[in-house]
């Protein structure tokens, strides 16, 4: 079990390896990108928020490049793997598949994680610790795990290249502009506030905020997210199953 899970892994990795420049660039360009034509123009427009906005915004960017990242790359593990006959080529087992995917995701995450921590702590000094960093990866691994398993379940509804580029669009969009990752989710009207904060990503962020800010973690979120994360493990799963018994 353990040698067919290394060998998927190891697979995709030196598929990825051929891509190096263009992964390695998307992971530093990403947080810039966002720091430079999010955080510093809004930054002039929310002044009176603790902590300043430069630092309260890093979660959010923290966040989105990370989710963002792993929900691409399991795209592209997704199509190679599941929409191809590399699974009827090998005798790998249903449970195999599904590890070996959410182990890449944790790994691709915790990468993304560190050069989004490291890029953003240089340009806005000193806003995390690196006992926060694990305080923040571990209350972002359930979406992390959640999102690996969304891409599955968005690949197998959908399977048009145009329907894959705009469903990219509309989820960078969505945790970039919906959750409260640039734009503090006080802001919003209340019933929003009631609907929103109670999705996985978004207690996620909400945790990640408050670790930053020195502040308590909610528990009962974390709780949610896990819970939501186990629900989207189940049909991924049984996606995968099916894929395999096809």
């Amino acid at each position: 079990m353990i040698e067919n899970i290394k060998i998927l892994i190891l697979r995709e990795f030196l598929i990825l390896k051929k891509q190096s420049f263009s992964f390695f660039s998307l992971s530093f360009i990403l947080p810039c990108f966002m720091y430079i034509f999010f955080a510093v123009p809004f930054s002039k427009v929310f002044t009176e928020l603790k902590p300043i906005y430069s630092i309260w915004v890093c979660s959010g960017i923290l966040l989105v490049s990370v989710l963002f990242t792993v929900y691409l790359l399991n795209f592209n593990w997704i199509k190679k793997i599941y929409n191809s006959n590399f699974m009827n080529s090998l005798p790998i087992t249903t449970i195999e598949y599904f590890i070996s995917q959410l182990l890449f995701s944790i790994i691709i995450g915790l990468f993304q994680f560190t050069v989004s921590a490291l890029v953003l702590n240089s340009l806005s000094v000193g806003f995390i610790s690196f006992s926060q960093f694990l305080k923040c990866f571990f209350v972002l691994l359930p979406s992390i795990i959640l999102v690996s398993n969304l891409s599955l379940i968005v690949n197998s509804f959908f399977k048009k290249e145009y329907i894959f580029n705009f469903s990219n669009c509309l989820f960078f969009l969505f945790i970039s502009f919906s959750i409260g990752s640039f734009i503090p989710i006080n802001l919003y009207p209340s019933e929003y506030i009631n609907f929103v904060i109670y999705l996985p990503i978004s207690s996620s962020l909400i945790n990640i905020q408050n670790i930053i800010s020195f502040q308590t973690i909610f528990f009962n979120m974390l709780f949610i997210s896990i819970f939501y994360c186990l629900v989207f493990c189940f049909i991924s799963y049984n996606i995968i199953d099916r894929k395999v018994h096809y």
